[in-house]
């Protein structure tokens, strides 16, 4: 998971225009992007309302979703998993267990090293897409417990390319809307087994 501190500043500054008591909601350890970080650089900037979990009961304050960019904004967090297989499948095989994804014509499928003991929403599967080589392409078949395969078929992607996904917010709406989950439940959902990191 890489953590956009530029992202972060840019949507503090937004906010900033509506004034420097906008509340800034740090519950849930600032939905999964870390309270420290976030806390640190919105003070830097000028915020001085924040919501803790003190506060449990408050509702979610509308300046969360542009914050972390999951309703306005610039994505915050974008979760990354590196493809880790590739391989051509005929047409009428089928992908994962369960058989709930069945190839229509030659394909070339990608397994993704992220599941839903990563804090994937399985509830993702055959309707979530991700994005692999500026592309985006569907995640196919049932998310499993620590992969997921993609459609690649067109690309010439290679093992070790990176899959990307809530790196839009169309793809963090269409993941929330999968799953029928909040936005900022999907970062605060993810495993702690998935390493996180600030970059520029």
């Amino acid at each position: 998971m890489e953590f956009s501190r530029s992202a972060l500043k840019s949507n503090l500054d937004v906010l900033l225009s509506d004034g420097a008591d906008t509340v800034i909601d740090l519950r849930c350890d600032a939905y999964g992007h870390g309270t420290d970080w976030v806390e640190t650089a919105a003070r830097a900037a000028g915020f001085t309302s924040f919501l803790t979990d003190d506060h449990p009961a408050i509702k979610i304050p509308p300046s969360a979703g542009t914050l972390y960019g999951t309703s306005a904004g610039d994505r915050v967090g974008i979760v990354s998993g590196e493809i880790v297989a590739i391989k051509t499948i005929d047409a009428g095989e089928p992908v994962s267990y369960g058989n709930t994804w069945i190839a229509q014509r030659e394909s070339t499928v990608g397994l993704v090293s992220l599941g839903f003991a990563d804090g994937l929403p399985r509830a993702g599967s055959n309707l979530a897409t991700m994005t692999v080589d500026e592309s985006v392409v569907p995640v196919v078949g049932r998310i499993a417990m620590d992969q997921c395969v993609v459609d690649l078929t067109g690309l010439s992607t290679v093992i070790g390319s990176i899959a990307r996904t809530w790196d839009s917010l169309d793809s963090v709406r269409e993941w929330s809307a999968a799953a029928n989950r909040d936005p900022l439940s999907l970062v605060s959902g993810l495993s702690w087994r998935v390493q996180r990191s600030w970059t520029a």
